[in-house]
């Protein structure tokens, strides 16, 4: 296997450790818990961070957040 190969072999192997890693703690965590992490993140793509925005103030106004953010 050329040098290449197993460059872009060993970066797929640790994209998908990352996927299934972050699969478990998703599945793992309470609707708040992931509505905590989504909106504590701060978001490099403006539209993200736009939707990050509505779902924590439509989460406000359903009573699901705890605290403030």
């Amino acid at each position: 296997m050329s040098k290449i190969k197993k460059q872009q072999a060993t970066a797929v192997e640790q994209m998908r450790q990352v996927r299934d890693q972050l699969n478990g703690e998703i599945e793992a965590a309470s609707g708040p818990d992931l509505l905590d992490r989504v909106h504590g993140h701060r978001y490099a793509v403006p539209l993200l961070q736009r939707l990050a925005s509505k779902a924590k103030s439509k989460a406000k106004e359903s009573g699901v957040v705890r605290g403030s953010g």
